[in-house]
């Protein structure tokens, strides 16, 4: 008979959830759920693989006299379905269906799929039993996360809204190109990338859709912004990434303008403490830049595509290394050949990065390879939670892997 001891020497820590795009609004890809290695293969789900909204960048630069190395995509926000999942449930949006989509968590069958009339392509938000995406079609929809019911639906420009054919579909000029962030009642996104046309940045009541106090706003974003990606929240600001511009940032309790970045563009964007890391790309290859709260610049970080950030390390993810940093210093702590540069995130004490074709696990104390498996396409997504490793590729699979349970049970100690 198994002791005690040995039960609870195996005993898993708690499942927990990853309600939003790089589980919450820093976007730090970190959560402190546990994952036995090795994992194993649960289900696969197939949706159509996502249509981006934009193209690669040319192969080189040939902006200047001597073209650099090949650059580095800047608007890779919507390579493959991004997933939310609280509970039993797993939601994504899928930019050629027009949907938002529920999928069981144990089998992957789909629970439901509501329409919108345009691309979703950012993860959805869960929050209190309800479900937030926008819609290329303009509008932020609000569902019953159980049965996908309608809540609201909210147009910021309203019966002004209209569509223009895009890349096969039509779209509005007033797309939501960001998340929808849900925190102490507010909903904030951005409507349009088109700075001519208008671009504005929103705030209204999560339970109704409407702006009915102080807090719930609408505000033209002047200038050259063209705001697209996951936006951001600390507790005084919204950071938003500026696509092909550097980030913004606004304060959140009025929605004004406050100020821009300098250095690296694209849709990559990453709070931790005082620190805002943004890029993911700049002339002359793939750049992550450092900057503070108040639009200031702190460091840079050359090839570098992704990072996990903790209170004594940066973990930097370039396009064939995985390296550790020390967090005071930026001084080295290991490196390792890597060839996953797609994405990264942390779950407990293990780094999981994508690549091509395959998704593999790192030992975050010292860089040593611990697991990895094929996956059909490019690893952009990952995620961690209700016991299990996500993954989501640009050829539309989603993958579901669970520890192992006769290696794990093999390892038990008995007493």
């Amino acid at each position: 008979m198994a002791g005690l001891a040995g039960l609870l020497a195996s005993s898993p820590l708690p499942a927990l959830d990853w309600p939003t795009y790089q589980h919450d609004y820093q976007r730090s890809g970190v959560t402190q759920e546990e994952l036995e290695l090795p994992l194993v293969l649960s289900w696969t789900h197939f949706a159509q693989a996502p249509a981006p909204a934009w193209t690669d960048p040319p192969k080189a630069d040939y902006y200047t006299a001597a073209p650099q190395k090949p650059l580095t995509p800047r608007l890779a926000f919507d390579r493959a379905h991004h997933l939310a999942i609280v509970g039993e449930r797993l939601y994504f949006g899928s930019s050629v269906e027009h949907t938002i989509n529920c999928l069981d968590v144990a089998t992957g069958r789909t629970n439901w799929a509501f329409f919108t009339d345009g691309p979703v392509r950012m993860a959805p938000t869960v929050q209190a039993g309800r479900v937030y995406a926008g819609s290329d079609d303009g509008s932020v929809y609000c569902l019953n996360a159980t049965n996908a019911g309608l809540i609201w639906q909210h147009t910021p420009v309203g019966a002004t809204n209209y569509f223009v054919a895009n890349n096969g579909t039509f779209i509005s000029p007033f797309a939501i190109r960001s998340s929808v962030a849900v925190d102490q009642g507010v909903a904030y996104f951005s409507a349009g990338f088109f700075p001519h046309e208008g671009v504005y940045l929103c705030a209204v009541d999560a339970a109704t859709g409407l702006k009915t106090s102080a807090s719930h706003w609408q505000h033209a974003v002047t200038g050259t912004a063209a705001l697209q990606g996951y936006i951001l929240l600390s507790a005084t600001k919204i950071f938003m990434p500026g696509s092909r511009s550097t980030p913004y940032y606004f304060n959140r309790a009025t929605g004004a303008l406050l100020g821009s970045y300098s250095g690296a563009m694209g849709t990559y964007a990453l709070l931790a403490g005082n620190s805002f890391f943004y890029g993911p790309s700049a002339r002359g290859g793939g750049q992550i830049t450092e900057g503070g709260l108040s639009g200031d610049t702190i460091a840079s970080y050359n090839n570098g595509n992704a990072l996990v950030v903790t209170a004594t390390r940066t973990y930097l993810l370039g396009d064939t290394t995985l390296s550790a940093l020390d967090r005071t210093t930026r001084t080295p702590v290991w490196s390792r050949s890597a060839h996953y540069p797609y994405t990264l995130i942390m779950a407990g004490p293990t780094l999981f990065a994508g690549g091509d074709d395959e998704v593999a696990a790192f030992d975050s104390a010292t860089g040593n390879k611990l697991w990895s498996s094929p996956v059909s396409g490019r690893a952009y997504g990952l995620a961690v939670a209700s016991g299990r490793l996500f993954v989501s590729t640009d050829t539309g699979y989603i993958y579901s892997f669970i520890q192992d349970q006769s290696a794990q049970q093999s390892s038990w100690m008995f007493y």
